[in-house]
Formats: structure tokens, C-alpha cells, sequence
């Protein structure tokens, strides 16, 4: 925790502040039975409120961090970095300028659509068009993507299939690379070319994995809006990050985040058994590492 968040910490944070103020924002409308218009004034207050912390804590809470000036990049490394550019880039342009998307048994945007056409949550059934005969399963109604793409799609006025099936997987893409960015400095600290051939591979696996279903390549690339691809692929890594950072205080929020997007286990969830576990090997090693010390100066 001694060392200043990276701007990828500071993405991925407010990523999962603003999953946190949709949130809040759908529990207030859900079970109060408010207005969508009226939720996203309220999104958009907690949106705002969260940047302003995570700013002030960015900027007074790591004011003590050192700070180290970084050389700059050699000719190996600016072709690495020029190479994971032109992955990246390509992945975006994919995405952006084909109909790169599965969208079998998902009803994200017909739900956001009804949101929007009926100010209110949960009215109207999008697959039938009528009123829901019976209530929603509890499971559903904590899921808060649909709130958060509905006060998107009010606050910056766009169509919800363009903001989910374009703009969000983009965002997920690059918000994916910034936690396995996270994850390269924690894996190769100091070692900027280890850093940048781990993103290529990343880069590469996710093409690969592109071509079959139920991979993070092909979430990524033609479901990125889904909780689930957004808790593989951004969450996780970032959490492992997290632990070899020793940086326990932001992991809770890695697990809230997910229990807000995506159901897993029935509330168990994947990212919490990703923490224990990480926080598991990190005491048995520091045990060995103390029992190794000990009996070498018993040797001594």
C-alpha cells in the first residue's frame, strides 16, 4: 500500500465506484419503486462524488508514495510497446467496425430498452412486451448493469444498443488491459520488457481464445457488456494484482463489484475464493520463508 496507484488503479477503481453508485442507485429504484430519470440523477450525483474521493484520496492519501522517475524507453522496448499497440488497436477495430456480437439468450439491451421506454424498472417484460405476471426472482433484481447502461445511455443521450454493444466492450477491453498491466508489474517489477511481452500474450491469448465459445477472448471480443466477461477479465486479474501488491484494502471492493454484476455460486462468487486462495500461499510461503530462517540460524 506504500506505493502510489498506477493510472490503470485509478481506472479500474472508478470502474468499480461507478458499479457501486448504479447500485445504489438500483436498489433506491427497485424497492422504492422510483422513477429511471430519477435514479440517474442519483447515479450521476454518486458518479460525480466518487470521482471527487478518488481524486482527493489519489491525491492526499499517496502524497507520501515515492515517486521514481523512469528511464526512458529503449529501442526493444518501444517495438514491444508499438507491437501491443497494434494488437490492442486491432482488437478495438474489430469490434467497433463489425457485427462482432453474441447476443443468443441475452437480453441486456431489450431490458435497458424497457427501462428507458417505461421510466421504471422491471415493468414490462422485454421478450413478450407485456406486464410481468409474477415477480422477479430476488437474484435478479440485485443486478445493477442494466441500471448502469440505462443512466448511461440518459446522461450522454445515446441509443442503448450502440452504448452496449459497442462503447461498453471497449471499455471493458481497455479496462481489462489495465488490470492485467496491474498484474505484469506485480509479476515483473522493474522489468519493463517482462511487462510489455506479458501484455503481448494477453494480447495474443485473447485472440486465440476469440474462436471459442465460453473463452475470455470471445467474451471480450463480442460479449464485453456481459457481468461475467467484466469479472473474468477485469476483476480477477485485478485482484490477483491486489494480493502481490500486498494492497488488501482495495479487495473487498473486487468482491462487492462482483456480487453487483454477475451471480455466481448462488452469492459465492469467484473473486472471493481468488483472495482466500492468493491469501492462503502468501501466509504458508511466509511461514516456510520463517521456519527456513529459523533453522538456518539454529544451524549456524
Amino acid at each position: 500500500m506504500g506505493k502510489r496507484d498506477s493510472y490503470a488503479d485509478i481506472i479500474i477503481l472508478y470502474l468499480i465506484m461507478l458499479i457501486g453508485a448504479a447500485e445504489v442507485a438500483h436498489l433506491f429504484g427497485t424497492f422504492f419503486h422510483k422513477s429511471v430519470s430519477g435514479c440517474t440523477m442519483i447515479f450521476g450525483v454518486l458518479a460525480v462524488l466518487s470521482a471527487a474521493v478518488l481524486a482527493a484520496y489519489e491525491t492526499f492519501g499517496n502524497r507520501r508514495a515515492a515517486v521514481r522517475e523512469k528511464a526512458l524507453y529503449s529501442l526493444h522496448e518501444r517495438l514491444l510497446l508499438a507491437f501491443f499497440v497494434i494488437l490492442a488497436v486491432s482488437q478495438i477495430l474489430y469490434m467497433v467496425l463489425g457485427k462482432n456480437v453474441y447476443v443468443q439468450g441475452d437480453m441486456t439491451v431489450e431490458t435497458v430498452g424497457s427501462f428507458l421506454q417505461t421510466d421504471a424498472f422491471y415493468q414490462v417484460n422485454p421478450m413478450t412486451g407485456q406486464a410481468y405476471k409474477e415477480g422477479l426472482p430476488s437474484r435478479i433484481e440485485i443486478l445493477c448493469l442494466p441500471t448502469l447502461y440505462a443512466a448511461l445511455s440518459n446522461i450522454f443521450h445515446v441509443r442503448p444498443e450502440l452504448l452496449i454493444l459497442y462503447t461498453v466492450p471497449v471499455i471493458t477491453l481497455l479496462c481489462c488491459y489495465g488490470a492485467y498491466s496491474c498484474l505484469a508489474k506485480a509479476l515483473f517489477p522493474d522489468n519493463r520488457s517482462g511487462q510489455l511481452c506479458f501484455l503481448i500474450m494477453t494480447a495474443l491469448l485473447i485472440w486465440i481464445g476469440s474462436y471459442g465459445y465460453g473463452m475470455d477472448g470471445f467474451g471480450l471480443l463480442f460479449s464485453g457488456w456481459r457481468g461475467v466477461t467484466i469479472r473474468n477479465t477485469v476483476l480477477i486479474p485485478y485482484a490477483i494484482s491486489l494480493c502481490l501488491r500486498k494492497k488488501y484494502f482495495y479487495l473487498p471492493l473486487c468482491a462487492l463489484a462482483e456480487l453487483c454484476i454477475v451471480w455466481t455460486l448462488y452469492g459465492l462468487g469467484a473473486c472471493l475464493p481468488v483472495v482466500l486462495g492468493m491469501v492462503l500461499v502468501g501466509f504458508l510461503r511466509r511461514r516456510q520463508a520463517a521456519g527456513k530462517e529459523a533453522a538456518d540460524g539454529g544451524t549456524a
